[in-house]
């Protein structure tokens, strides 16, 4: 957990625990190398449990200089695989030490640990905290060590126009485009969401979960990948329509906020350090309080155990007394387990009679339910052969009624249409009897059209091939012969068909072009 994120109660618990610690060790505690440090002892309880902390994601770590980390682990006493100060050193090692320009090997320790070394010893002079995080590779969770360059620009920004800016891979979607919102300078009115993509050769992918770290959705795995961002800018109207070329439209909004800080800036506001260092100076009274206090515990808890002890005789006394009355007690349960067994023979008798005739009701209910059943299906199968004969009239009535709407709908429903510059007269019923057309869409009354100021309504397309489609229409089948025994115009006629959405036409020509025959009887059905 970040120390600017850390909450009031996450402090005290660690306080409690480091409590803990210390009191298992009391008897030999030895005096702290400075006044603002606790005891030797203590510092290795505490120290010895935070170096042990294993890499786990989105953790923070801090640099120091491996020799100081050192001095540090012999001056407290804990175990080592390096090599420096063989023999126990007896001095404080002095204040942190992050870097030193002739030493270049480096050690990293928890942030929980980094934050009791600075509150011990604090930070040498022109030395800075140098924070890195935890970042899962395929291999295992490691500390990156560099950060990846980042190719950002517009999705509308020619080749030339763009930046490269460098990025934890555990840094937030919300950072990376505030910071390519900030280099563009894109007004606040205007929304914006990501895309990305991990090299070159990759595929764009939409970033528009904010709160994900980015190097988790482009699944870098690599310090030396250079990913790429392109940042869409929506231009007010609420139309996504600039995203990067070969991507589907996806209207999609972002999610999550911006963040203007990355993951590496202290974002703690003034109260918080308050508190947390309250919370400090009252973990460091009660450790004070709690090794000024701990011989006169110890004296008081020596008289409670020999008042214990008083008290333990007395009550083996007043034990043995009732051990006798216990006696008498146990020749009377005895008597009554006796009656209670008699009890629980005659109730097992009563169950046995009441199963068998359970067996015998249910056997009875399982009979009754078999003869409804029965009834139920002969009834059953009655109605559905009246429902049957019913729908078969139905159907035919229907038929009738259709027949004779669509003659009436014929004769009131022409129309003219202007295909490309030719003129055609048919009807809204002919446009109408393919119902997964794009002509029936057109001509069904749910869409507004515009007409010409002939009365037709213009449809741009070629019209050279536009009669084959109204006569398939009006007959449902392409009758054997009526088209030109040419590829070319099938390929043409295909066009139109597929434009139209005529999916019947589509079939039978495709089955033209690829010399499938679909004829029956002289006629050609689809």
């Amino acid at each position: 957990m970040p120390a600017c994120f850390m909450t009031s109660t996450h402090r005290e618990i660690t306080v409690e625990r480091l409590v803990g610690t210390v009191m298992a060790t009391a008897p030999s505690i030895a005096q702290p190398a400075c006044p603002a440090c606790p005891d030797v002892v203590a510092q290795k309880a505490i120290l010895e449990q935070l170096f042990d902390r294993k890499f786990v994601e989105g953790e923070y770590w801090y640099v120091l200089l491996a020799e100081w980390i050192e001095h540090l682990k012999k001056y407290l006493g804990i175990s080592s695989t390096r090599k420096y100060y063989q023999k126990r050193v007896s001095s404080p090692p002095g204040p942190i030490v992050t870097r030193r320009d002739y030493a270049h090997t480096v050690d990293a320790v928890h942030e929980d640990a980094w934050r009791m070394l600075v509150q011990w010893y604090g930070l040498a002079e022109g030395h800075k905290p140098m924070k890195l995080i935890v970042y899962s590779y395929s291999r295992a969770a490691e500390i990156e060590h560099n950060l990846n360059s980042f190719k950002v620009m517009l999705t509308t920004s020619p080749l030339e126009d763009f930046h490269n800016v460098r990025f934890s891979k555990m840094e937030k979607v919300g950072h990376v485009e505030a910071k390519i919102r900030d280099l563009y300078r894109i007004p606040k009115s205007h929304a914006s969401r990501l895309w990305a993509k991990a090299d070159v050769d990759s595929d764009w992918k939409p970033l528009f979960c904010r709160d994900k770290s980015i190097g988790k959705c482009l699944e870098i795995d690599s310090d030396f990948t250079r990913p790429i961002c392109a940042l869409e800018v929506n231009d007010g109207d609420g139309v996504w329509s600039h995203s990067p070329e070969h991507v589907e439209a996806n209207y999609d909004f972002p999610v999550g906020p911006l963040y203007e800080h990355n993951l590496f800036e202290d974002v703690t506001c003034a109260w918080e350090v308050d508190i947390h260092e309250q919370i400090e100076q009252i973990g460091k009274v009660f450790l004070e309080k709690l090794h000024a206090n701990f011989s006169g515990f110890v004296m008081r808890a020596r008289e409670y155990v020999d008042d214990r002890e008083n008290h333990v005789r007395e009550r083996e006394r007043e034990i043995c007394d009732r051990e006798t009355v216990t006696d008498r007690l146990n020749v009377r349960l005895q008597e009554k387990e006796r009656h209670l067994n008699n009890e629980i023979v005659k109730c097992e008798q009563t169950i046995s009679e009441y199963e068998s005739r359970r067996l015998e009701l249910e056997k009875q209910y399982s009979e009754q339910i078999e003869t409804a059943e029965r009834t139920l299906r002969q009834r059953q199968d009655e109605f559905d052969r009246d429902k049957t004969e019913l729908c078969k009239e139905r159907e035919r009535f229907d038929a009738e009624i259709k027949k004779m709407s669509e003659i009436y709908r014929i004769q009131d429903s022409r129309i003219k249409l202007d295909i490309g510059g030719h003129q055609f007269t048919t009807s809204v019923l002919t446009l109408t009897k393919d119902p997964l057309s794009m002509l029936a869409a057109m001509f069904s009354g749910r869409h507004e059209l515009k007409r010409e100021p002939d009365g037709s309504y213009f449809i741009d397309r070629d019209g050279t091939h536009f009669r084959y489609i109204l006569n398939y229409l009006r007959d449902g089948c392409i009758k054997e012969g009526v088209l030109p025994q040419s590829e070319s115009v099938w390929r043409e006629l295909l066009t139109e068909a597929e434009f139209y959405q005529l999916g019947g036409l589509v079939e039978y020509l495709t089955s033209l072009v690829y010399e499938k025959s679909y004829t029956k009887e002289g006629d050609t059905f689809v």
